[in-house]
């Protein structure tokens, strides 16, 4: 069986337009209501039945089969299409469709007028509630039922610029592909040779790119190779023999890397239970054989659309989370994830380092004709710094102008946090000597306990605060180019294997303080 229908992708002829329009219109307007008095009349005769009264529920039971027969003769002359041609037969079809329907319907509404009238009292008062909704819904199905015969007969049942008219008269627009439709990756997955080839036509005629798989095991097989792209839309047929296509389906949505690849299953008819379930399991649509071309190309272009705005905010979250670990270090970030926020913590043991460039603020004052140029230069070299501190282990804290702050032993903790920004601070020194912009830093060190958080609600950023955080600072501000100044806590736990030269200076807010400038290591090398 072919599994492709051509589909209307062109204006149907102006003669064609008016019976097209009626038949929209029967359908739009007639389905609900006949569906609710359906299901209505089958809540009466359920309810005369328990009621124990059998003339009730015999009567009940008629009215139940006539809404039933109505709503089928509904289904069959909607899924006829539109009315004949010729003038006669469209007179005669139209008094058919008002006998056939209007029997039914008035059937119902006779039949509930009776109930209410010459039930017992005790009967009818359980019943009311149904009975009164299946009358009230049969008697307007009647006046639908009139307005859908008269549609089209006049000018003034069925005016040119009405909701029928105007809707099918932009449909052809719509379907002749008027709308840019997305191109994509499309993956078909069918075990029929057949159907397979034809949707596998349709799709590069559309401007798809196609890849086919015969049975779920090759598909399976071909999406699992992560050296190949990940389709953009799979098209599923749900009866294959071995893998089934619902099966397939619940092992694509356990994947994380192929869970969002949104999925069509391609279904005969009398398979709506398979459809729901996969529905249900996560598939995107679905599709009847024999598959409409007009229809496949609608229901494509609208997943891929989805798919587009679904890729963009993934990778709109990806680049926020990557801005959320270029901001926090990787214990903060864990915690923001898990709680939404990062709390104020003591650490008791942190090694803090202050950089700052020397003589940056009359720099700047020489090159104030071309401040993108230092600028350039700062950036380029704060990237330097970060780089280098990254390969020590080393936190970046924050940039202060051109001074760069960094941190050791927040988490996790460090063995020596003294070596380490040492280390770290000597590379940074030697960095700054090979760059083009020529310029010279100093850097101070000091290890302490300090105070990490963050503060406000916006253009806030993670910090550490604390005597520490100040001890380092004034070391580094009363340092000399190209050397690497600790405090005396800071030089004692480098256990020395350094040499060095002590100094005593006044810290603003501090006081005295005891200060070693590196010289060298001993030995001529550092420890291992």
């Amino acid at each position: 069986m072919n599994t492709l229908a051509p589909a209307h992708e062109s204006a149907p002829p102006a003669d064609e337009l008016p019976r097209r329009a009626w038949a929209a219109y029967f359908r739009h307007e007639l389905t609900d209501p006949v569906v609710a008095l359906a299901e209505y009349t089958r809540d009466l005769a359920a309810r005369s039945a328990e009621a124990g009264h059998a003339e009730t529920a015999q009567t009940a039971a008629r009215v139940r089969e006539r809404a039933e027969q109505l709503l089928a003769t509904v289904h069959q002359l909607s899924a006829a299409g539109p009315t004949p041609v010729d003038a006669a037969d469209e007179r005669e079809y139209r008094r058919t469709v008002r006998h056939d329907l209007r029997a039914a319907a008035a059937f119902v509404v006779s039949a509930c007028e009776d109930m209410a009238e010459g039930s017992p009292p005790d009967v009818a008062t359980v019943l009311v509630p149904v009975l009164s909704r299946s009358l009230t819904t049969a008697r307007h199905v009647i006046d639908l039922i009139e307005s859908v015969v008269r549609y089209g007969r006049t000018p003034e049942a069925a005016p040119p610029d009405g909701p029928a008219h105007a809707m099918l008269a932009r449909l052809p627009a719509v379907i002749a592909g008027d709308i840019p439709t997305p191109h994509g990756l499309i993956l078909v997955v069918d075990d029929n040779e057949y159907g397979r080839d034809l949707i596998v036509k349709a799709l590069s005629h559309q401007g798809h790119t196609v890849e086919v798989a015969c049975d779920g095991y090759e598909a399976q097989k071909r999406l699992s190779l992560t050296d190949r792209p990940v389709p953009d839309l799979i098209l599923l047929d749900v009866m294959m023999p071995g893998l089934t296509g619902p099966e397939l389906l619940r092992w694509l949505k356990a994947d994380d890397r192929l869970w969002h690849v949104p999925v069509i299953m391609v279904s005969a008819l009398g398979e709506d239970d398979s459809v729901l379930a996969c529905i249900a399991a996560g598939a995107e649509d679905y599709l009847t054989r024999p598959v409409k071309s007009g229809l496949l190309r609608a229901r494509i272009a609208g997943c891929l659309e989805k798919k587009r705005l679904r890729d963009r905010e993934i990778e709109y979250q990806t680049r926020i989370a990557g801005l959320v670990r270029a901001i926090f270090p990787p214990a903060a970030v864990t915690e923001w994830e898990q709680t939404g926020t990062i709390r104020t913590r003591l650490h008791e043991r942190v090694g803090v380092l202050f950089l700052d460039v020397v003589g940056f603020t009359a720099l700047c004052e020489k090159h104030q004709d071309e401040p993108e140029e230092v600028i350039r230069s700062l950036q380029t070299q704060v990237e330097m710094y970060e780089d280098t501190a990254r390969r020590h282990g080393v936190q970046k804290i924050k940039t202060i102008g051109d001074a760069f702050m960094g941190a050791v032993g927040l988490q996790p903790t460090v063995a020596n946090p003294a070596l380490t920004l040492l280390r770290c601070a000597l590379d940074l020194i030697a960095d700054t000597a090979c760059h083009p912009a020529g310029w010279r830093v100093r850097v101070g060190i000091h290890v302490g306990p300090v105070v990490t958080g963050i503060l406000g609600k916006t253009q806030f950023s993670y910090d550490i605060w604390g005597h520490t955080v100040n001890a380092a600072e004034r070391v580094e501000a009363t340092g000399r180019a190209g050397v690497v100044s600790l405090t005396d806590e800071a030089w004692q736990m480098l256990d020395g294997v350094a040499e060095g030269e002590s100094r005593q200076i006044v810290a603003r807010g501090i006081g005295v303080m005891t200060v070693w400038d590196f010289i060298a290591w001993r030995g001529g090398r550092p420890p291992e």
